[in-house]
């Protein structure tokens, strides 16, 4: 649901919740609240006491409004599955206001006990068993009251015309119909809707027909075949105009209805809600077919500020493009997959709102990056200090949150992309949907589908952007440096939050100006101060940071370049494998160090400690290890101890290695261990000169041996026919 602020600001007063159970939060949200003090955790009621001892499958509705008297005379039968061994009662909630004029078990009689305000338990004359199903009828009458939003409304529009419209979420479905209103007991629909014939009804799913009924009134049909949670069940009835129009998609062709209010009935207006028709082909590439395909889509006018995503017919105050995309987004976003409790409202709401972004950028077809961040720009929260995860459901306004589950919620979404990829994070999105359809999901449920593409654990993720509060500030700094001719950016990268929103864990993009030419890199920032060396192709003019917008920051503040810990950009031979000879070895750092001969050592798997002669040159910034012959065959390490300095910063030696040069993860402190396999050269195994019978014999003798070996001529980490055939055409070679 997408409401406007102003209206939102009308609701100053609290929603006291009513009845119900409380039930613990997830493991993750309770190890988040133990990081984050500041957060009040506030129980989340269940609506409906033990709701998992029944299934509900279907609700069979008959509302007659009664728009002079304010009145509701309704009845609804719901077919329920018994889930647990026994039952022997059914609570449902229905307001204290409505007088029950009935009910009955199975077409029986039974007696009720209300409970409380809200919840009413039906007493059973006999006891159900697992796997049967009975039929609970309740007949009903009153004058309801409206809660929350407006859950229904009954409103003299400034033509004079009279709408009388419902609007449940987040838990007041219990205002105007009776039901097991759990988000995570969806069920399918018929709901027939008796109003004055000056009136149109609109309801959820297909209209099957309209009757002429006695008093000047009409009865409207309408069957809903997908499951549905409660409080998307909807209903609207005023002297609507309407038309059709229809979507296809993969062949399949459904109706897009609209019903409008005379007065607003203009050419602009209705292209305005049309174009919800190429919306529909954007977000059904984006995440699959529209998910209520075999019935329809529609949009309704009603008297509420904003939209509401009911399922298959949204209703919306106004025109605005971002509002009709929300709403459509929720179809997939809310309504086929619905947030399991009120807390994971963000699912709905985050997801819906970075929908609204995926619009701009997707809108003329191909990716347009410019539209997606300037759309991200745009929903930037206000504030950043509170949770995405709605710790507090006791009112409309602590779980409608714009600033955190709609705003902030959007921004973890594009994070995530960010984090992933924007193949993979559509990936995530295809599987989520694949998982969940037609039924419900928490927090957990998506973060483990995340954490499938991932490969691991993203705790670091979910818990600081999720259920943690606040957002990471930047200070960094830059400079640049050559070293043997290849130029360097040197980056330094400061975290300065307050404490309370810890240290979080993102790569940052960064874009270098290089002459005419542009060159993006990224690095991995989790620490409180963290140095980056990085190779670029030629002189940098201006550096930007996280020019694509992904991160929501406090701030990304330029400061003077801090210099950082010496790291290791280059060696000669370059680690890896080389082939003899091998005389020297050339290390090259980007910023002069304090080092001497005791803390660089040369070391190989059979050779054993290697004598070198150690130097140091400051200038071009080079250590220099010269061996007295060539290396032998074998594989070598060097290591360069974590005790070595910056002469500018003093830190210690950011040496560890990962396969790649430059060496380091950001922080002083860490050895260097630069693997160097040395092969034999054209077959010469025991490196004297000769390929002859001993080079012959040494790989006979360790045939079949995997490993970095000297008997692996080829360096395939294997001794075998390849390496006996190498010896063999060489053999006599320098002898």
């Amino acid at each position: 649901m997408r409401t406007l602020l102003a209206f939102c600001a009308l609701l100053s007063f609290l929603f006291a919740w009513a009845g119900g159970e409380g039930c613990s939060l997830c493991g993750r949200a309770h190890a988040a609240a133990t990081r984050h003090p500041e957060i009040h955790l506030l129980s989340f009621p269940s609506l409906i006491q033990d709701p998992q001892l029944t299934d509900v499958q279907h609700y069979d509705l008959t509302i007659e409004v009664v728009p002079s008297s304010r009145t509701l005379i309704g009845s609804c039968i719901m077919t329920v599955k018994v889930v647990q061994p026994t039952l022997n009662a059914f609570r449902f909630r229905l307001r204290e206001n409505f007088l029950i004029t009935g009910l009955r078990l199975d077409g029986r009689p039974i007696s009720f006990v209300r409970e409380s305000i809200t919840t009413v338990r039906a007493e059973f004359d006999r006891t159900y068993t697992q796997n049967e199903v009975f039929q609970l009828q309740v007949d009903y009458q009153g004058v309801p009251v409206s809660r929350g939003f407006g859950s229904i409304e009954f409103t003299t529009r400034s033509s004079g015309a009279i709408i009388v419209a419902t609007l449940s979420q987040p838990y007041y479905a219990y205002t105007w119909w009776p039901a097991k209103d759990e988000n995570t007991d969806k069920a399918t629909l018929t709901f027939n809707l008796i109003v004055p014939d000056t009136m149109i009804a609109v309801a959820n799913g297909m209209l099957q027909g309209v009757d002429t009924l006695s008093g000047n009134r009409l009865r409207y049909r309408y069957q809903h075949n997908y499951p549905i949670a409660p409080y998307l069940v909807a209903f609207a009835a005023t002297n609507y105009q309407s038309w059709s129009r229809t979507f296809t998609y993969n062949g399949r062709t459904m109706p897009v209805d609209f019903y409008i209010y005379p007065e607003n009935n203009t050419a602009s207006n209705r292209a305005a809600w049309e174009r919800c028709i190429p919306m529909l082909q954007v977000f059904s590439d984006l995440y699959g077919e529209y998910p209520f395909i075999r019935e329809r889509y529609g949009i309704y006018q009603f008297q509420f500020g904003g939209g509401m995503e009911h399922q298959t017919m949204s209703g919306q105050g106004g025109f605005g493009e971002s509002l009709t995309a929300h709403e459509l987004a929720h179809q997939w976003w809310g309504d086929m997959v619905t947030c399991a409790t009120w807390n994971d409202i963000w699912l709905n709401e985050g997801f819906a709102t970075y929908s609204e972004a995926l619009w701009e950028e997707f809108r003329n077809g191909a990716s347009d990056p410019a539209a997606l961040r300037t759309a991200m720009l745009n929903r930037r929260p206000s504030s950043l200090g509170g949770s995405v995860y709605r710790y507090d459901t006791s009112s409309v306004n602590a779980i409608f949150s714009s600033n955190f589950a709609y705003r902030k919620g959007a921004w973890v979404l594009h994070q995530l992309r960010w984090v992933l990829g924007t193949e993979r994070f559509f990936e995530l999105l295809a599987r989520y949907r694949q998982r969940y359809a037609y039924s419900h999901a928490t927090t957990a449920d998506f973060q483990a589908v995340a954490e499938e593409l991932w490969g691991g654990s993203m705790d670091w993720f979910f818990q600081p952007w999720v259920y943690g509060t606040g957002a990471p500030t930047y200070a960094w700094g830059w400079t640049t440096t050559r070293v043997n001719t290849k130029d360097y950016l040197l980056l330094s990268i400061r975290q300065t939050q307050q404490s309370s929103y810890g240290v979080y864990t993102m790569p940052i993009g960064l874009r270098a100006q290089i002459g005419s030419q542009s060159q993006d890199v990224r690095v991995w920032n989790s620490a409180p101060t963290q140095y980056y060396v990085l190779p670029v192709s030629g002189t940098i003019s201006n550096l930007a940071f996280d020019p694509d917008e992904w991160i929501l920051k406090g701030g990304a503040n330029a400061e003077t370049y801090r210099p950082g810990p010496p790291v290791i950009v280059e060696m000669n031979p370059a680690p890896g494998v080389a082939t003899q000879p091998v005389s020297q070895i050339d290390l090259y750092f980007q910023t002069p160090v304090q080092i001497n001969s005791a803390q660089v050592q040369l070391t190989g798997a059979t050779q054993g400690a290697v004598s070198v002669n150690f130097t140091y040159d400051a200038n071009t910034r080079r250590v220099r290890l010269t061996l007295a012959q060539p290396l032998k065959p074998d594989a070598y390490t060097v290591r360069i101890a974590p005790t070595v300095t910056a002469t500018n910063s003093g830190l210690a030696l950011d040496g560890e290695y990962f396969g790649q040069l430059p060496t380091g993860d950001g922080l002083p402190g860490g050895e260097a261990v630069l693997p160097l396999r040395v092969l034999a050269a054209n077959g010469d195994i025991t490196g004297d000169g000769c390929v002859d019978d001993a080079d012959l014999l040494a790989v006979l003798f360790a045939f079949g041996a995997d490993g970095a070996r000297p008997e692996d001529a080829n360096g395939d980490n294997l001794v075998d026919d390849a390496d006996l055939l190498l010896v063999l055409f060489a053999f006599g070679n320098g002898c």
